[in-house]
């Protein structure tokens, strides 16, 4: 992965983040991202998704708090990861 996002935490610390994806959902107009921290679950490494919010030039990662957002979200998510 080469693309990376710097992401400021609730504590002032600054993350580097490989980014995974970032794409718009259609019904909301709102643009999400996929990225990870390289963080192994088991087998697995762990994944975030956020919705992305612009604000003044500065970018903001809101979390998916709806049921029904994030089904349409994670069914985005499913199709690209299919697709490649």
């Amino acid at each position: 992965m080469d693309r990376k996002v710097l992401i400021t935490n609730s504590q002032g610390q600054q993350l580097e983040a490989d980014i995974i994806t970032i794409f718009t959902l259609n019904e909301n107009k709102s643009d999400y991202i996929v990225y990870t921290f390289n963080e192994k679950n088991g087998n697995e490494i762990k994944t975030y998704t956020s919705r992305v919010r612009e604000e003044n030039g500065e970018f903001y990662f809101d979390a998916i708090t709806d049921d029904a957002e994030w089904l349409k979200v994670k069914n985005v998510i499913v199709k690209l990861a299919t697709e490649n």
